[in-house]
């Protein structure tokens, strides 16, 4: 009980450099306001609620975006890749090789000699 004394004390101290540097301290307890300033209030609020909404929108419409971006690009390199594939294929199975062996020619994405 002695030592919860100080504690007291201490947060009454609190209260009150807060309040002499000008700082708004609120209690527990509610103040009936003018019928002005409540509607000013939800005014406020509305406001906040639609500028969050609006970001939010704009934060998902961007996503969207570029999620629809990066799929259509997915997209055009793979049938670019199966293009090159079919090709070669075609070429091969055509007969016709230029250097007269039975050897296959190489796929597009084979390493030539001397690469890496």
């Amino acid at each position: 009980p002695a030592e919860a004394a100080p504690a007291a004390a201490a947060k009454a101290t609190a209260k009150a450099k807060a309040t002499a540097k000008g700082a708004v301290v609120r209690t527990g307890e509610k103040q009936a306001a003018d019928p002005a300033e409540t509607h000013i209030q939800r005014h406020l609020e509305q406001q906040r609620a639609r500028r969050k909404y609006r970001s939010k929108r704009l934060q998902y419409q961007f996503l969207f975006k570029a999620g629809a971006f990066l799929v259509m690009l997915f997209v055009v390199l793979v049938t670019k890749q199966v293009q090159a594939w079919y090709d070669a294929y075609k070429a091969r199975q055509n007969g016709t090789l230029t250097d007269g062996g039975d050897a296959p020619g190489k796929m597009p994405w084979e390493k030539k000699e001397g690469e890496l």
